[in-house]
């Protein structure tokens, strides 16, 4: 009976922590401005991004597909996601989803539109534009395209964002805490009745 009970407490420990949230990325804020965040989650990998002006070349240090840590349309429209869900938010470090303009690169009230390159040909960068708006249910992100020698600070409304792989250890996530808790919670009850067995059998 006792190790019904341990197992079920065990699940129900699993089911909680699986239930948890994945935590929002940390912004980075600089006399008000968002510069970037760390611990932006894009395909169950962790990476840094930092907002810059400048021209393809300038910022990406080429402007080639070799240079973008996107190189697929899919891949750089869940980073532009990424970014609305993790990073453009409002909290205690300023309200970056509903004031545009407080994101370092753009100036204008009415959006901030994020560049992700993912390629490029021809003298044009193939990226996606990830469009954060005052109004949350107006963000949205599409694939577009960008002259590589068009430089963004000439541009009120863009900015590019530059993503890196981070550097820290990977935090597992809840789903895999709770896979390891219960693990632990059913060797503890199994050794458990183990033990309980021996005893009955020596005596």
């Amino acid at each position: 009976m006792k190790m019904i009970q341990s197992l079920s407490a065990a699940a129900a420990l699993a089911c909680a922590i699986a239930a948890v949230p994945a935590t929002a990325a940390t912004p980075i804020v600089s006399s008000g401005k968002l510069m970037g965040a760390t611990g932006v989650t894009v395909g169950g990998a962790s990476y840094d991004v930092a907002f810059l002006d400048g021209t393809c070349s300038g910022v990406f240090g080429g402007c080639t597909t070799g240079n973008f840590s996107f190189t697929t349309l899919s891949s750089a429209l869940a980073a532009g996601n990424a970014l609305l869900s993790q990073v453009f938010l409002n909290g205690k470090a300023g309200a970056f989803d509903t004031h545009p303009a407080l994101t370092a690169g753009c100036t204008s009230a009415v959006a901030c539109n994020v560049l992700i390159p993912f390629a490029a040909s021809d003298g044009v960068a193939l990226v996606t534009d990830t469009v954060n708006m005052p109004t949350t249910s107006l963000d949205f992100t599409f694939a577009s395209l960008i002259g590589s020698k068009t430089s963004t600070a000439s541009l009120a409304s863009f900015v590019y964002a530059k993503f890196t792989p981070s550097v820290t250890t990977a935090v597992p996530e809840p789903a895999t805490w709770a896979m390891m808790l219960a693990g632990f919670g059913l060797m503890g009850a199994a050794l458990r009745y183990r033990k309980r067995s021996t005893k009955l059998t020596l005596a």
